[in-house]
């Protein structure tokens, strides 16, 4: 997992590093003529909260999930200075989800949500899902700072993981820290719609999952949508 990490950071490096020289080479503007875009979206942050929809009704989740997606994307101009514009890079997602249930595998090898008994005290059960994805947008920008884009990823899902603290559900007494990566089912491939808005270099942020996390009849049928704000560094 840490490999992918790094081999993720070193594509977004060399875009942005691509996308800055690119923007050095161009020829600079008259004194007519409007001055460029400093902020191009070429590199994006975003900061975001998990709904995970069409979870069990039994399931409590915590208030607060956090996660994060960073994408390194081409700014493709249109000719005559147009506000319109389109992007296309590569990015990485993770995403979080506290709640009073541990994820595990049945007798019949289907993922399934076990409730913790209430009278057994754990501080954390958590299951955590990412993604490596290829984003493509359509941005327009006002010459204000105001910008609006909508985009969609094609992802891969790169990993999904449950982590527990607390006393052993069983009732043994024996207290319990570990991270198990005995997921199984999960869906090779995801896809998500998005839309961001903001001013110049911040905005808000939401994206829809539209496929689920696991295959189908081999897991709970969850997916997540996510708000959040984002933050454009050049």
């Amino acid at each position: 997992m840490k490999k992918i990490i790094f081999v993720i950071f070193i594509c977004l490096f060399q875009l942005c590093s691509i996308g800055s020289m690119m923007g050095q080479t161009q020829p600079q503007p008259s004194k007519t003529e409007k001055k460029p875009v400093f902020i191009r979206d070429r590199f994006m942050f975003d900061f975001h909260h998990s709904f995970w929809m069409n979870a069990p009704e039994r399931i409590s989740p915590q208030k607060f999930n956090p996660g994060f997606t960073v994408s390194g994307m081409w700014d493709f101009l249109l000719p005559n200075k147009a506000p319109i514009s389109f992007g296309l890079g590569v990015g990485f997602s993770y995403y979080t989800h506290f709640s009073n249930a541990m994820l595990k595998k049945d007798g019949s090898g289907i993922m399934q949500y076990y409730v913790i008994p209430e009278n057994i005290d754990f501080s954390e059960s958590k299951v955590t899902y990412n993604n490596i994805n290829i984003p493509f947008e359509v941005r327009y920008r006002h010459h204000s700072g105001f910008k609006v884009s909508l985009g969609m990823r094609l992802g891969l899902t790169t990993g999904i993981s449950y982590r527990y603290k607390g006393l052993d559900p069983l009732g043994t007494g024996a207290r319990m820290n570990y991270k198990s990566y005995e997921v199984y089912n999960k869906a090779k491939f995801n896809y998500d719609i998005y839309a961001r808005t903001g001013w110049k270099a911040l905005g808000v942020y939401f994206c829809y999952q539209v496929t689920k996390i696991f295959d189908a009849n081999k897991g709970p049928q969850i997916y997540p949508m996510t708000v959040g704000i984002t933050v454009n560094f050049f």
